[in-house]
């Protein structure tokens, strides 16, 4: 896992943009794009995940723990879904 997050890391240098579950604890960005099943991306926009939105990590892993408006959530992503944002310093 380290090594995806070094990689994905380098790769995006300029933008900083990477796949949420990158996010290390207490690391925070704003949602670029949330791609996937059709029927769980309404889902994740019905609570508040959605472009344009800034999340913060609590705890990351399968499940991770995230901050979004204040409000914490427990989310389980897996190749169906996938969540990038552009890392806030």
């Amino acid at each position: 896992m380290r090594f995806l997050r070094k990689v994905a890391r380098m790769s995006s240098a300029i933008s900083q943009t990477l796949p949420l579950e990158l996010l290390a604890t207490g690391e925070q960005g704003t949602v670029i794009e949330v791609d996937g099943d059709p029927n769980l991306v309404i889902r994740l926009e019905e609570i508040g995940l959605h472009s344009g939105v800034v999340v913060r990590m609590i705890q990351p892993g399968s499940p991770c723990i995230l901050e979004i408006n204040h409000q914490r959530y427990s989310f389980r992503f897996d190749e169906s879904t996938q969540v990038f944002v552009d890392l806030t310093p």
